[in-house]
């Protein structure tokens, strides 16, 4: 038994509680067959690991303020705090994790019919095996996240959920790497809002504010300020254009806040920046609610990330218009570079990421490629309405197959 795990008498407490619910699910099969009575709603728990304005926490509020009309009830639990709190509050009942309290809830009120992980909240399958409620995994992250993860909870990621949504092939890839069932994985690429990510001004006025003169060339850049987006790599970049190509006028544009977990990060890249004298081409301009009018800055947009899992900002800029340039070893980038409207760079490093911009800013004929295919396969593929339609179905399907549940029980 792993380290934590309930008692064999708790766990065949939590069988037979899991295994009342599935009963109770086959009776109300039968009784609407027979009666007019309408049947009681399922209850579904979204977790977020925290409520902070990034991929996938925001990604998470934007399908469920979308999610509608449904069959269940809803609620979201939070396990931090974080900016988006009241947003979540706005859509659904919201609660902050706190162990204790929590499980004192627990004994005192229904469990939910299913848990639905939202990315990074893997941890929490331990108390949803404590109460017998079966799970549902969205997986938004990269191999790197599950670095920190103990055996304990890697093994019961692996085994647990009844299902998993993977946001691109290479996390399905992946999945299937760590030994999970590839018939149990479903392929939910993140979307966008495809009417709001649309170019509507020039730009030019927010530029004026930056600072940044209206011939200039803006190379931009989106995420939190952390090593794993090559803020380092972007800055090198930076560094070469401005010292071998000083005959154009180029600016960088980073659109992000800081993380809690690199608190210092910021403050180290602003003293390389200042110590190699760009100062006044390179801003920082933090989180923005709304970054829409800063990527209307932006000439190309260049995604430095060391390893993502799909993406969304280079689906809103692609969108947008603007050219986007992309490492392909960060993984989820790919599938966009083989629908063809990202460009793929496939050595990570600055040099090859300062050729692609030279060769992409003088390439107007490629530009237009990428636009068009953008314009075409995104609305496609990539809207939120398609992600929200498969986390709907899959939902649903958990829900309705009586015989999954009650082999979930039976094994655990």
């Amino acid at each position: 038994m792993c380290k934590g795990a309930p008692s064999s008498s708790a766990l065949w407490e939590q069988k037979a509680m899991c295994i009342q619910r599935v009963e109770l699910a086959t009776d109300y099969t039968a009784y609407v067959e027979y009666s007019d009575t309408p049947m009681p709603k399922k209850t579904l728990t979204y977790v977020s690991h925290e409520a902070s304005r990034t991929g996938a926490p925001l990604f998470l509020y934007n399908a469920l303020s979308r999610m509608n009309p449904i069959d269940w009830d809803q609620q979201v639990l939070l396990l931090r705090d974080g900016s988006l709190k009241k947003s979540f509050a706005d859509l659904h009942p919201t609660r902050v994790y706190k162990e204790f309290w929590w499980k004192a809830l627990c004994h005192t009120k229904k469990t939910p019919d299913l848990y639905y992980l939202n990315s990074h909240s893997y941890s929490f399958l331990h108390q949803a095996q404590q109460e017998g409620v079966p799970a549902l995994c969205h997986v938004h992250e990269v191999p790197l996240s599950f670095a920190h993860e103990s055996p304990e909870t890697l093994e019961l990621l692996r085994t647990y959920p009844l299902s998993y949504l993977a946001v691109s092939r290479y996390v399905e890839n992946m999945l299937v790497s760590m030994g999970i069932e590839r018939k149990k994985i479903r392929y939910c690429p993140s979307g966008i809002d495809v009417v709001h990510w649309k170019r509507r001004s020039s730009g030019e006025k927010l530029r004026h504010k930056i600072g940044i003169p209206s011939d200039a060339i803006v190379i931009g850049m989106s995420g939190q300020v952390v090593s794993l987006k090559g803020v380092d790599i972007w800055i090198e970049m930076a560094k070469m254009l401005t010292k071998n190509h000083p005959e154009k006028k180029w600016h960088f544009v980073w659109v992000g806040g800081v993380s809690k977990y690199e608190p210092d990060y910021l403050q180290m890249m602003q003293q390389e920046v200042q110590d190699a004298g760009l100062s006044q081409c390179i801003h920082f301009v933090g989180e923005q609610r709304d970054p829409r009018s800063y990527y209307e800055v932006f000439d190309i947009f260049t995604l430095t990330s060391r390893m993502e899992s799909l993406s969304l900002v280079c689906l809103e800029n692609a969108m947008m218009g603007t050219p986007v340039i992309a490492f392909s070893a960060a993984g989820g980038p790919q599938e966009f570079g083989n629908h063809g409207f990202v460009e793929l760079v496939q050595d990570m490093n600055a040099q090859f990421m300062v050729n692609a911009v030279l060769s992409m800013h003088e390439d107007l004929k490629r530009q237009r490629e990428l636009q068009e295919k953008a314009a075409i396969i995104i609305p496609q593929m990539y809207s939120i309405d398609t992600s929200v339609s498969t986390m709907k179905d899959e939902i649903q399907r958990v829900f309705s197959d009586v015989q999954l549940l009650k082999m979930h029980c039976d094994e655990y």
